[in-house]
């Protein structure tokens, strides 16, 4: 079951511009800092007034990052909903035939988390995550 909005990502080039842009436009504030090397991206949260965006930045030339900049460039990458139970979740879509970017959930940091692939939401990436 849908809790909440969990947080908007953001594919960047790179998170320290990024995270200067937006904190003086907009007060963003820096909270938890992940990086996934096996993955090939690093992440930092971003906060301000209750609007949360995660950006992620490419680490290596390989990963799911890199390859999104270098076809669609900077920007919007997924939006993240907080569910109860992910696995749960999973399950409840793939009968409605919603396809996801792997077939098991995944452990990020404090996380589980799985994607729907954007086939099945019409262009969208959701993330859905459960702590």
């Amino acid at each position: 079951m849908i809790k909440k909005l969990s947080h908007v990502g953001v594919a960047v080039t790179n998170i320290d511009e990024a995270v200067a842009l937006l904190s003086k436009l907009f007060g963003f504030e820096v909270g938890e800092t992940l990086e996934e090397p096996a993955a090939g991206f690093k992440s930092t949260m971003i906060s301000s007034a209750g609007v949360t965006l995660e950006l992620l930045q490419p680490v290596g030339p390989q990963g799911m990052v890199q390859r999104f900049i270098e076809k669609r460039g900077a920007g919007l990458h997924h939006i993240s909903i907080k569910v109860d139970d992910v696995v749960a979740e999973m399950k409840r879509l793939k009968v409605l035939g919603v396809q996801f970017a792997s077939e098991e959930a995944a452990q990020i940091g404090d996380n589980k988390v799985a994607f729907i692939h954007p086939r099945s939401t019409n262009g969208l990436l959701i993330e859905l995550t459960q702590k």
